[in-house]
């Protein structure tokens, strides 16, 4: 093992031929993150398609039912019917990452990432063209099948394509990817909201044209060559015709290699290859991983789950998935959908802040800043939705139409501003961080099954969340479904101060040492990049 890490360290490109040979392994990125985006995508035009005037009926028209037929139609739903119109992508997604919690090593990550491609374009293209209202649901259902495929194979992907020098960089702008996502998502939905009833099926249909673009991108872009060579391990056991099965795989990985590290000489790539061998032959062995062993390390699933579930019930989903119709209650009305476009910029810029200084500040610090400015902004915004107003003369809060219900200009004002400070804290912090914390604290041969579970987890928790928001604002009312979030956030403070330890400028093995027991201060940060 160490003999491997010496050998790494040796192995370096010449300056001029570093870039160019990177080349390909950024562009195998862009298809591959095309999965995030296409998942940021719908929730950013959710709180546009699930709004009045596209499939919920203005008040007065007629809606149509469970099987009436037309593309002009509209709906009415009531609130729980809202939350699982909105949830049904996740709870998709839910489903195909307990499929490939089973499966997805034996598929390969490409194979994954391709599936997630056609699931996305099948479910935009049912979604769109449906003329009935359980079409639409089915459409739906079927894109968040997509997005469990995806986002489970991305990461790791991204991860085993990549050097060490940009492996972190790289795995982090995923997210940054997402939220590209996210606000192309509101950028369409403002663009297509002024056509009445129709226009969510063009927000949809764009979504179609992006899983296109990855399926016919990926086509071109080898497997994984660490996964091809995890599977020459686990069948060099075996007898003559394994064996031969072996060197196949073998050969394909060094083709693979060869591709992600163009313009590299010949002995370099045999030497990173037979490291790659080595090193999974000495972490991962020739035994398939069970199901169940992930449950063996309670501390990095306790880190991981608990940083998945957190980033959750602290309010996330539901401020992404309803922003349009959180601006229409702050009073912004017919401009809510533009609103929604600064809070994915916003949103954007703050990722890429910290994809910028993820490695020089540190996970916990960062965590610490996101979560504390989160805190502070659902605290304005709570404080802020208690002013909420009727503007039609003589008619009470509860009695008022959605359309008449909004805050004193100075306190709208501090709600969009409230929400700003919140999208860039989770961008800051939980965004980003937990699904790089994820990536390094589990050992490499649970961490495919590792990130599955966190995965359900984490899908889970934005189902429920999203299939409970409207019923929560009718219930405690805005303003208490905020300081509901707030109270969370800070719970996330104490769980991040309690439990998540520093990972930055530590190797993957010293980060597994510490936590199986090693105190931090036992375990120095190597020089050595993981």
């Amino acid at each position: 093992r160490l003999k491997s890490r010496s050998v790494s360290r040796h192995i370096h490109l010449r300056p001029s031929a570093m870039a160019e040979s990177l080349g390909n392994v950024y562009r195998s990125f862009v298809f591959i993150a095309f999965g995030g985006l296409l998942f940021g995508y719908i929730i950013g035009i959710n709180s546009d398609v699930v709004t009045v005037g596209q499939l919920e009926c203005k008040p007065g028209d007629k809606a149509g039912d469970w099987t009436s037929m037309g593309y002009g139609q509209c709906y009415a739903f009531g609130a729980l019917e809202k939350g699982f119109l909105s949830s049904l992508n996740l709870i998709g997604a839910c489903l195909s990452s307990i499929f490939v919690f089973r499966y997805g090593d034996d598929m390969g990550r490409k194979n994954e990432v391709k599936v997630g491609a056609v699931l996305y374009f099948l479910g935009a293209a049912a979604a769109a063209l449906s003329p009935v209202l359980w079409g639409i649901y089915a459409g739906f259902a079927i894109y968040g099948l997509g997005i469990g495929f995806a986002m489970h194979a991305a990461p790791t992907y991204i991860a085993e394509i990549s050097p060490a020098r940009v492996r972190g960089t790289l795995v982090s702008a995923k997210e940054a990817v997402i939220v590209m996502g996210i606000f192309l998502g509101f950028f369409f939905g403002y663009v297509f909201s002024t056509n009445t009833y129709t226009g969510w099926r063009y927000m949809i249909g764009i979504s179609g044209i992006f899983a296109i673009i990855m399926e016919a991108g990926i086509t071109f872009v080898p497997q994984s060559p660490r996964w091809l060579v995890l599977k020459a391990v686990q069948s060099s056991s075996g007898g003559d015709l394994l064996n031969t099965r072996n060197q196949a795989l073998m050969e394909e990985a060094r083709a693979a290699l060869q591709y992600f590290r163009a313009g590299a000489p010949p002995e370099t790539i045999d030497d990173e290859l037979r490291i790659m061998r080595a090193e999974i032959e000495v972490s991962v062995g020739t035994q398939v991983v069970k199901c169940t062993d992930p449950l063996k390390y309670p501390k990095p699933l306790c880190i991981g789950c608990g940083l998945v579930l957190l980033q959750q019930i602290t309010g996330q989903p539901s401020v992404l998935y309803f922003a349009t119709n959180i601006f229409k209650s702050a009073g912004f009305g017919g401009v809510a959908a533009l609103s929604s476009v600064g809070v994915g910029l916003v949103k954007l810029l703050a990722t890429l802040f910290t994809v910028w200084r993820v490695d020089q500040y540190g996970r916990r610090f960062l965590l610490f800043v996101g979560i504390t400015m989160m805190a502070a902004a659902l605290a304005l915004i709570g404080t802020a939705f208690i002013f909420r107003e009727c503007k039609a003369d003589g008619v009470s809060l509860k009695d008022c139409n959605a359309e008449d219900i909004g805050l004193p200009q100075g306190w709208a004002i501090a709600t969009v501003a409230g929400l700003m400070i919140y999208v860039s804290g989770y961008q800051v912090g939980f965004g980003p961080i937990s699904w790089l914390m994820i990536s390094e604290v589990f050992p490499l041969r649970v961490k495919g099954a590792a990130l599955s579970i966190a995965a359900v987890v984490n899908f889970s928790s934005n189902i429920l969340m999203t299939l409970t928001q409207q019923v929560l604002q009718d219930a405690l009312t805005p303003a208490g479904v905020f300081f509901g979030y707030l109270g969370l956030s800070l719970v996330s403070l104490v769980f991040v101060y309690g439990v998540v330890p520093e990972t930055k400028g530590k190797t993957l093995e010293e980060i597994e040492r510490m936590l199986a027991g090693k105190s931090v201060r036992e375990v120095q940060p190597s020089t050595i990049g993981a």
